[in-house]
């Protein structure tokens, strides 16, 4: 009984271990004292960083400080060995000349003393410890040698650096060129200079090249009336009248109280027996009683007279007798105007004056006196 009470009382305090065991409940970690620990761990792990760059850095610098020493020390051992060498070079030599004295002098005085310097001078020969510094002396010069030749040519290289910058940089010239460019003229001088060449073509019986010469001019000058009177002259003589006639109205647009353009088209008129447009030509230009033109007047008299227009033929042959009174035909055709208008007393006394002027054939004459007579009954 007492073990089955021992084995139950054992039972008991398992259960009540277990139910202790289920009762426990672990600790639970904040979330505020995990960001805590990370923070720091970060700010250790950045820490340590620093510090082993800076650590690292040091190193370096006491590596570079340790080899800056080394080197500047075999420096100066270098420098300190070659300023033995050559003092010592210098002590050999003045060695050298000491004994090279002595021995004169010996020889001079002493013939034994001479003979020991011989011998002395035989053995350093033999003896391979007095080469030793005369290599080393002349190792040493030819370094000097070197080194001398190499700060000449240093120094002669920045000489001719100084030059090449002192002397001025050559230019680069530019070979002169030749161009030719021709001048432009003004539409005058351009007109001159074809007119020109149109009647020395004239002269040389060139038409063709005249007319294309005289078409020129007036393209660049329309308003020049030589250049437009003589080719309307050249077309008018191989009868190209439609030609001629627009280079004429043209010009008479151009210039409406130029005489002589409307004179020239009248003859092209009258060329084409078309008497009335010459007579209209004539006639229509204002102030035509005030030109002062024999050619003019006539020509207008006479397609007056054609077509039977007395009173502008009678005006016509006023102007006609006040140019040229003592010309008997002018007088001779007023007395017919007036006569055929009908205007008597006025034809009588042209009838008179004409018989009173040199001038008229006999069957004028006849005609005159018998219309005097006829016009006094």
């Amino acid at each position: 009984m007492s073990v089955i009470n021992q084995m139950l009382k054992d039972l008991d305090q398992r259960q009540v271990e277990q139910q202790d065991s289920n009762n426990f409940t672990a600790p639970v970690s904040s979330p505020s004292a995990n960001k805590k620990i990370i923070f720091i761990s970060l700010i250790v792990i950045i820490l340590l960083n620093v510090g082993g760059i800076f650590v690292w850095q040091m190193y370096v610098e006491n590596q570079t400080l340790k080899m800056s020493n080394t080197l500047e020390k075999k420096s100066v051992v270098k420098k300190e060995e070659h300023s033995a060498a050559v003092n010592e070079d210098a002590e050999q030599t003045s060695k050298t000349r000491d004994s090279t004295n002595s021995a004169v002098n010996n020889e001079q005085g002493h013939p034994h003393a001479k003979q020991n310097t011989i011998d002395q001078v035989e053995q350093r020969r033999a003896t391979p410890e007095s080469i030793t510094p005369l290599t080393a002396v002349s190792d040493n010069a030819i370094k000097q040698i070197d080194t001398s030749v190499a700060s000449i040519n240093v120094m002669m290289n920045n000489s001719s650096k100084q030059k090449e910058l002192a002397e001025p940089i050559p230019v680069a010239v530019k070979k002169p060129t030749l161009k030719i460019s021709r001048k432009q003229l003004s539409p005058r001088e351009l007109a001159k200079q074809k007119l020109k060449r149109a009647e020395q073509a004239l002269t040389n019986n060139n038409i063709s090249q005249a007319e294309t010469l005289f078409e020129d001019v007036l393209l660049v000058m329309p308003e020049h009336k030589s250049a437009r009177k003589q080719l309307a002259a050249l077309w008018f003589g191989r009868q190209a009248y439609s030609d001629a006639l627009n280079l004429l109205s043209q010009g008479i647009e151009i210039s409406p109280n130029d005489n002589e353009f409307r004179l020239m088209k009248a003859r092209v008129y009258l060329q084409q027996n078309r008497v009335q447009q010459a007579f209209a030509t004539l006639n229509t230009m204002q102030g035509v009683n005030e030109v002062v033109n024999v050619e003019y007047q006539s020509l207008r008299a006479t397609t007056a007279q054609q077509l039977n227009e007395f009173s502008f033929a009678a005006q016509a042959y006023q102007i006609l007798v006040s140019i040229e009174p003592s010309a008997a035909r002018w007088w001779l055709g007023l007395a017919v105007a007036h006569d055929s208008n009908s205007e008597f007393e006025q034809a009588s006394n042209a009838y008179q004056m004409a018989l009173n002027k040199s001038g008229l054939s006999g069957s004028a004459e006849t005609f005159a006196r018998q219309r005097i007579i006829e016009l006094g009954e």
